[in-house]
């Protein structure tokens, strides 16, 4: 049976952490928090701890707050061994941030619920459906086949999740299933409106501004093709943005037919170099994202990296030139 490694893996537990990958976005936090109330319902003991804080933007999605942000003032249960942990939207463990330092390597197992592909060696067993258009999807179904009753405040968190890792139902993975789910979590209750309005449209003045500093530096090459977007800490700095704010300027570009990828290089205020990649056609990213210890989709990956932004930049756009010959 598809979902029997995850029932067991439930069944035979009592003391749940659920995490996600660093920087936590909408299918992540959606994800975590139906989740928490899903096992919550079967009677489990119950933590979200991540290794960032939720984006303004989706903290809607976290009915009750549920998330904690993992540093030196969180309260770690001293019998670790008999914790187990979920980890949502990544199957990548290096991709977790501080949970697998203090968490992961301590607890008595741990099981992946995720929906891109698989990066290197990974035990069997894990649930990872690669053509699903988002976690929230994956775990739809797997609460359907578990019977776990979904109320409007979990029917909202997986919305939210599929509505954001669809790019609101537009991107390659967005199938039939996928407007099916959506329907029925619709007709749980969830306002579609709403949901946007939160998404979309609260975004604050200083987001407007880091936007108009990103777009500056947009830099074209090969053919105008390849566009390039940068933002070092002074850009959050001089807006008084934060860098949550920042997660969907990797799209803009995207808007035009001529551009066939994206690549934005994002600091945050501590100095980590992160690099997302969006692209159109045969175009595949996530390749190049794995050359430099990353992941994702075919068309939307990232990764992490310790290189100054000048280095990585040609780097990439070296990877990316055999594609432009």
């Amino acid at each position: 049976m598809k979902y029997e490694t995850a029932s067991s893996f439930f069944s035979r537990n009592e003391y749940f952490f659920i995490t996600a990958h660093e920087t936590p976005d909408a299918d992540a936090i959606g994800s975590e928090y139906a989740l928490f109330a899903a096992l919550r319902q079967l009677g489990k003991t119950v933590r979200v701890i991540n290794a960032d804080p939720t984006p303004i933007i989706v903290q809607f999605i976290d009915a009750e707050g549920t998330a904690e942000v993992l540093d030196e003032t969180t309260p770690i249960p001293d019998d670790l061994d008999n914790w187990s942990l979920v980890i949502l939207d990544t199957n990548d463990i290096d991709n977790i941030g501080k949970v697998r330092d203090h968490i992961l390597d301590k607890v008595k197992e741990y099981y992946i619920i995720d929906h891109h592909e698989i990066e290197g060696y990974l035990e069997s067993g894990n649930l990872i459906e690669v053509d699903a258009s988002s976690t929230c999807e994956v775990l739809f179904e797997l609460f359907t086949e578990m019977q776990i009753d979904i109320d409007v405040l979990m029917a909202q968190a997986l919305y939210a999740g599929i509505v954001y890792d669809t790019g609101s139902f537009i991107y390659p993975k967005t199938t039939a299933k996928t407007f099916g789910i959506a329907r029925k979590l619709v007709e749980v209750g969830v306002n579609p409106n709403a949901v946007y309005v939160h998404m979309f449209e609260k975004n604050s003045v200083s987001s407007l501004v880091l936007q108009s500093f990103v777009l500056g530096s947009l830099t074209l090459y090969h053919d105008n093709q390849v566009a390039v977007q940068k933002m070092p800490k002074q850009y959050l700095i001089d807006s008084e943005a934060t860098y949550e704010e920042s997660q969907t300027l990797i799209n803009t570009p995207m808007k035009s037919d001529h551009i066939r990828v994206s690549v934005f290089f994002k600091e945050n205020t501590d100095g980590v170099l992160r690099c997302s990649l969006r692209s159109k056609g045969n175009i595949d990213v996530a390749s190049i994202a794995r050359d430099f210890g990353g992941g994702g989709h075919r068309t939307a990956a990232g990764f992490k990296t310790t290189l100054s932004i000048e280095s990585i930049e040609k780097k990439v756009l070296d990877k990316l030139s055999a594609y432009f010959q």
